[in-house]
């Protein structure tokens, strides 16, 4: 390799490596903070590695404060979220990919122009539509109003899957006697297993991270999300840096974990919505 050639390799590795410390100190930053002292925090200089790490935040959080329940919540809404929108997106899909009908090529791009609406104009309309409904601090509110946000991109993606599967798989198990529901569910689904998962992956990561709708859609504390508890930890006058970057951590290690796990699905799927018949 000649000199520029080296120069050229630094200088990329250099940038790489820039990028990735900026990416990674912050995350680092809230970690270190989370397990230090109270009495550590605002010292200066600021100590990048503390010799009184503890997990005295954290237990403070599952055992004073109802943590836990913020947890669980998320939990629920967010499972209960991706189960709905994967079902309806897979369904809708089939559809638009299998069965021809007058203007389906506008009413997918009507669902993603839906998703380029701010949520905040439909806020008031969900507000009224959920308290009329009796929905107010449920579950149910919650999972709805995620799953429509989540609905229009989760079909968009799951149509460029579907389209690469040949109408020829689900036609032969047709002709061996199944029928058209056995045939999505037993030969398309699996073969759309990676699409299914991105779907999953895209819905979890929005119900989990939402902050607004829950807001919103709940004012019982018992029925706060670990966004709105998050939230909730900034005092007018005190704020426990430490508590509160425990609380972070918490909200943000799942969703990291499931990211980094299923993260090759969702860039396939995103690709494959992007390929046309």
């Amino acid at each position: 390799m000649n000199r520029n050639g080296a120069t050229a390799t630094v200088l990329l590795w250099g940038a790489v490596l820039a990028a990735a410390i900026v990416t990674i100190f912050p995350f680092y930053w809230m970690l270190n903070t989370s397990l230090k002292p109270a009495s550590e925090i605002f010292l200066s200089p600021p100590s990048f590695v503390s010799r009184n790490w503890s997990f005295a935040a954290y237990e403070t959080l599952l055992t004073l404060r109802p943590f836990a329940r913020y947890f669980l919540n998320s939990l629920i809404v967010s499972v209960g979220s991706t189960l709905l929108s994967v079902a309806l997106a897979a369904l809708a899909a089939y559809g638009f990919t299998r069965f021809h009908f007058r203007g389906a090529s506008v009413l997918i791009i009507f669902l993603l122009f839906t998703k380029m609406l701010p949520e905040t104009l439909l806020i008031i309309p969900y507000f009224r539509l959920m308290s009329e409904l009796g929905l107010l601090n449920t579950y149910a509110a919650l999972i709805i109003a995620y799953s429509s946000f989540a609905l229009p991109f989760s079909v968009w993606m799951l149509i460029g899957f579907f389209r690469s599967i040949p109408r020829e798989i689900d036609e032969a198990a047709i002709v061996d006697g199944a029928t058209r529901l056995v045939a999505f569910f037993r030969v398309v689904l699996p073969l759309a297993l990676p699409g299914l998962v991105a779907v999953a992956l895209f819905t979890f990561l929005i119900s989990w991270n939402s902050y607004v709708w829950a807001l919103v859609l709940t004012t019982d504390p018992q029925m706060y999300v670990l966004s709105v508890g998050v939230a909730n930890m900034v005092g007018e006058y005190r704020v426990q840096w430490n508590e509160l970057m425990a609380g972070a951590v918490i909200a943000a290690a799942p969703v990291m974990v499931l990211y980094a796990l299923l993260e090759r699905h969702l860039v396939s799927a995103i690709t494959a919505g992007a390929v046309k018949d």
